[in-house]
């Protein structure tokens, strides 16, 4: 532990794990005052500057790795941000937005708090389903904030939406979806006053664009904070007025490819661990957006003529409505006369990420599928304990498109079970809903 003395207007920039406690004067951090006999904490991996708003005395205690440094003024917009921050009526919903690294998940930090000083009642929605800091990866979370934050990692999800994906591309409106339900959610069952919306840093193209707009414009927020370095968001802000525009920190760390997928497998690791061994049964927890198991099973003669007809060998088949569902020796997808045919290679299922969701499609718990039994409709799933006990209150299980090893390190995108997951999101015109195919 090492105290230093700081100047009115002296700027520190750390990176942790550390904790600073205030022995004297007043310190100013991610839109929280911290005076004598308070401290924050600074996790692993995380930087922050703070700023001594008098005369004030710290100890530091740094961790494993942590640095600590002077920062010049001009290295920081702690004093832009917090200008920013004090300027928006925070009652209603805020959005976040900007590219990737550009510091969304402190500004929305600086907002929350902000919004507490105001003694306003606060919820955060994490919508980044690549690198979300409160729920699960692959997921939109929500949480409410109760006493101030340095980043959102010190908060945990209440409520949380299985996004099966690390990327939103071609899933994208489900994600407007999701937001809007976790706003509704926030606003009728928490009463929060203040929702503060993080969002992903997928800004670029005509998709990306695409998004972003349905989703301000679905959610109507109250104001919009804009990070932006250049003109990157001037399509997607064009027709919105209420929009705060900050500048990123200068000095703001960035994430390789390979960073940020390092985070999520030990994301995966600590909302699984620890490992139980489940057995589920299909019939009463069904797959939730795979029609698999479902309907009219298909045996003898006319497994055999099916068998034919598509020139594979077919271990399982059902019919449901218009479309059949093999289990056979590839991926098939084609038209059968009026009939859609979806085909599902054996052992498809080995290591696939699974959402276990209640009647309201709000997250349980992941799980990671090990073996299906076909003939039996059974699966053999990795969860924790804690998703486990909560089985009982499972309406069905949603598949992922991401695929583990044993390792719970991601292997692949299955694009396959994406086409599928298309065809039957096509089909109810929704989402969520219980046992819904």
């Amino acid at each position: 532990m090492r105290t230093y003395s700081m100047e009115p207007g002296d700027i520190f920039r750390v990176e942790g794990p550390a904790k600073i406690d205030v022995l004297e004067g007043a310190i100013y951090a991610v839109g929280a005052l911290y005076t004598s006999g308070s401290h924050f904490t600074v996790l692993r991996a995380r930087r922050l500057a703070f700023k001594a708003v008098d005369k004030a005395k710290i100890s530091v205690v740094l961790g494993p790795n942590a640095v600590l440094e002077r920062a010049r003024p001009e290295e920081e917009v702690l004093d832009e941000w917090e200008s920013a921050a004090s300027s928006v009526d925070l009652n209603g919903v805020t959005v976040v937005i900007g590219a990737i690294d550009v510091g969304k998940s402190t500004m929305t930090a600086v907002l929350a708090n902000k919004a507490l000083s105001r003694g306003l009642r606060v919820a955060v929605i994490d919508a980044d389903v690549g690198q979300n800091d409160i729920g699960p990866p692959t997921t939109i979370s929500a949480s409410r904030i109760v006493k101030p934050i340095t980043s959102l990692r010190q908060i945990q999800a209440e409520k949380s939406v299985f996004m099966q994906s690390t990327s939103l591309e071609r899933i994208w409106p489900r994600a407007v979806e999701a937001i809007g339900k976790l706003v509704l959610y926030a606003r009728q069952a928490w009463s929060a006053d203040a929702v503060i919306i993080n969002t992903d840093g997928w800004i670029s193209g005509e998709e990306a664009e695409e998004y972003k707009k349905t989703l301000l414009a679905k959610i109507k927020p109250n104001n919009v904070v804009a990070i932006r370095i250049g003109n990157e968001l001037d399509g997607i802000l064009a027709n919105f007025s209420n929009v705060v525009f900050v500048r990123p920190p200068p000095a703001v760390g960035t994430r390789t490819k390979e960073d940020r997928k390092i985070h999520r497998e030990m994301s995966y690791a600590r909302f699984i661990f620890p490992v139980r061994e489940v057995s589920v049964d299909l019939n009463k927890t069904p797959l939730c957006n795979i029609g698999l198991f479902k309907g009219l099973d298909l045996e003898g003669e006319f497994k055999a003529m099916l068998s034919r007809a598509i020139n594979a060998k077919i271990t399982y088949a059902n019919q449901l409505g218009s479309a059949l569902y093999v289990i056979a020796d590839q991926w098939i997808t084609r038209k059968l006369n009026s009939f859609k045919v979806f085909g599902f290679p054996e052992g498809f299922e080995k290591g696939l990420l699974v959402g276990v969701e209640d009647r309201d499609g709000f997250l349980i718990g992941l799980g990671v599928l090990k073996k299906i039994y076909y003939d039996r409709k059974k699966a053999v799933v990795y969860m924790s304990s804690r998703t486990e006990k909560a089985l009982q209150k499972a309406a069905c299980i949603r598949v992922g498109f991401i695929r583990l090893n044993d390792n719970f390190e991601e292997a692949e995108r299955v694009v396959q079970l994406l086409r599928y997951d298309l065809y039957t999101y096509a089909q109810n015109g929704t989402m969520r809903g219980a046992g819904s195919a």
